[in-house]
């Protein structure tokens, strides 16, 4: 049935070829054009939403800890608990978020920093046990968009200098 139908419009199509009169001259040619595309992406993208962000706190007289989880939720110890309660930046107190786009499937593994350094300019804290989750916003399958929430716990030394305190640190994407 399908040669038929294929058949039957190659008929059509030579009896409508034969009732149009011939126009063109021997030895004359016509051209069109087309296009060609293609779209090459990365295989995955990773996108900062937001910061991993301690807040304001006062120096403490003792070595103390600020931990922000991947929830959101913080919890101090030591002295700077004490001054947790202060007012705090408008970017407030929260977890380091990403957007990771997956490639088409392909499955991968994210690797986030073991420690961060923060910095003023003369002092130092470090960042350690950092832990991270992943949340699947959208997507089905391995063509998922997923949400990286990073937490860590902020070693605050004993009388630390006071000033604003900024560290970068890196997460990857390695595609199996």
């Amino acid at each position: 049935m399908r040669y038929l139908n294929l058949f039957g419009g190659a008929a059509m199509l030579a009896a409508a070829v034969q009732a149009v009169p011939a126009a063109a001259a021997p030895g004359d040619s016509f051209q069109g054009s087309g296009t060609a595309t293609a779209e090459v992406t990365d295989p995955a993208t990773i996108r900062r939403v937001s910061d991993l962000r301690f807040g304001r706190f006062a120096s403490p007289g003792a070595a103390s800890t600020i931990r922000i989880n991947v929830d959101g939720s913080f919890n101090a110890t030591g002295e700077v608990a004490s001054s947790t309660g202060m007012a705090q930046p408008a970017s407030g107190r929260g977890p380091a978020q990403f957007i990771v786009e997956q490639a088409g499937n392909r499955g991968g593994t994210v690797y986030i920093p073991g420690t961060i350094i923060i910095t003023n300019g003369g002092a130092n804290m470090t960042v350690n046990s950092i832990t991270a989750r992943l949340v699947v916003t959208s997507g089905v399958g391995r063509n998922r968009i997923y949400r990286l929430d990073l937490g860590g716990t902020l070693r605050v030394n004993a009388n630390q200098a006071p000033g604003a305190y900024r560290g970068v640190f890196d997460v990857t994407v390695i595609y199996n």
